[in-house]
């Protein structure tokens, strides 16, 4: 029994993060924030906004029935609905614990009956609706297995000209706020962070280059060494 339990390895739950990108007087920022040092998953380290798959993400692409390739191939997924489900996935998770929303007016009556509520609400006073044509998918990584929570993280490109609300946290994360993305590095952040910050930084503001790649990076550990692997198309 003690066997088992040391050689177990836990499976990587699905998630989503998007990295907010906005420019000032010709620099580049990204929104950053700390999670708390109490959580049970990288306590005092800076990430971006995003967080954990959930059931109503499905439901969520079953009530707005995108017109869009979700890109199935790209986020390794099992089907397109999967694949929709984990960019409403960021956009819910992002608003909760910013307060920003990435969102269109709706062109269409909506019935908002079965929308979860950040979407009600936003649909009832402000007409807005998700808009996951202004996620530009950026690579994917998985948590290394000798640690207990794992999880396969999508992340994604926006501007911050796409959202709309006011930069509000919800205790998620901590010291909330828009960070130069070259000082970003020098926080206290994962190595995925890192990898990712300089992937950006390597577009050299040509963020929609990111939408034409032939390849995106995937981002592991592998016999206890940092593992990347840029998988075609």
């Amino acid at each position: 029994m003690h066997n088992k339990k040391k050689n177990f390895i836990a499976i990587p739950k699905d998630a989503a993060s998007i990295i907010i990108l906005r420019e000032r007087k010709g620099k580049i920022y990204v929104l950053m924030g700390k999670r708390p040092e109490n959580s049970r998953f990288m306590p005092g380290v800076y990430v971006f906004p995003g967080g954990v798959l959930e059931r109503k993400d499905y439901l969520t692409k079953n009530i707005f029935n995108p017109d869009i390739d979700p890109h199935k191939h790209k986020l390794k997924t099992r089907n397109e609905s999967h694949a929709i489900a984990i960019f409403y996935a960021a956009i819910r998770e992002t608003f909760e614990e910013t307060g920003l929303y990435l969102s269109q007016k709706a062109q269409h009556p909506v019935n908002p009956k079965f929308l979860d509520g950040i979407y009600r609400e936003n649909l009832n006073k402000y007409s807005l609706i998700p808009d996951i044509k202004k996620l530009i998918f950026f690579g994917r990584a998985i948590t290394p297995s000798f640690l207990k929570k794992r999880y396969h993280a999508r992340f994604f490109l926006s501007l911050f000209e796409n959202f709309n609300g006011n930069l509000k946290a919800n205790g998620e994360l901590e010291n909330l706020s828009w960070i130069n993305i070259y000082e970003a590095k020098n926080k206290n952040i994962a190595d995925v962070t890192e990898f990712m910050i300089d992937q950006v930084i390597s577009l050299k503001g040509n963020y929609k280059l990111s939408n034409n790649r032939f390849s995106y990076p995937m981002f592991t550990w592998r016999n206890k060494k940092r593992w990347i692997k840029w998988e075609n198309l």
